[in-house]
């Protein structure tokens, strides 16, 4: 084993299965490598609280005493479970401050006023991870609604908005292309004037290639 490495094992989890329940002892951290893994708060009351996804190359698990969510993979998935040795901490602390960023990137999206800014920073985003403006969309409606605290009815509705805008192209099987970027990103930073324009409060603005 290299110096600086943590030993590990590998895990697979069909679609759906459960990792690890919430207020479980954490007994070790794990890395994805293959799949998505979607990361929920259960309330007392039975509701589910999507907090956020992780994806390829993130940590999840690492908690001090009890596992404060419930993880659950989306797709298949292959993890690595993380045993830290003495030589791996720099790679630890590094992945401890990926989760993290995660984290606040996803309190930041539902800190939008607008539906569609919600759903326009969750691409951002996505794209901002490195899938480019062309990718498969990795989550179910039902779980992204839940993350953004929004109907999947709201969630299609406003995808169905954006698609008619010419913001993005949305295709069979969640297959989704980004031809206006910058517009995305207006709508994701909640623009006022924009939503304003959108919602038939104002004249449009002239936002190029948009349909008004």
């Amino acid at each position: 084993m290299e110096n600086g490495a943590a030993e590990s094992r590998q895990r697979i989890y069909g679609k759906n299965a459960m990792i690890f329940f919430q207020g479980d002892k954490a007994d070790h951290a794990l890395r994805i490598v293959q799949g998505v893994v979607r990361l929920c708060l259960y309330l007392p009351d039975g509701q589910r609280v999507v907090a956020g996804f992780a994806f390829p190359g993130d940590l999840i698990g690492f908690d001090h005493i009890h596992y404060a969510v419930t993880a659950e993979a989306v797709t298949a998935a292959l993890l690595l479970e993380q045993l830290p040795t003495e030589n791996g901490r720099n790679e630890e602390v590094r992945l401890l401050s990926g989760a993290l960023n995660q984290a606040n990137i996803a309190l930041a999206v539902r800190s939008r006023r607008h539906a569609r800014a919600r759903v326009a920073a969750f691409l951002i985003a996505l794209v901002d991870r490195g899938l480019g403006c062309q990718f498969r969309l990795p989550v179910p409606l039902a779980d992204l609604a839940d993350h953004l605290g929004l109907t999947v009815h709201t969630i299609s509705r406003t995808l169905a908005e954006l698609r008619r805008r010419n913001v993005i192209h949305l295709a069979r099987g969640r297959q989704l292309t980004i031809p206006q970027i910058d517009q995305l990103r207006a709508i994701a930073n909640d623009d006022g004037e924009l939503q304003d324009a959108w919602n038939g409060k104002r004249q449009p603005l002239q936002l190029s290639g948009m349909t008004h």
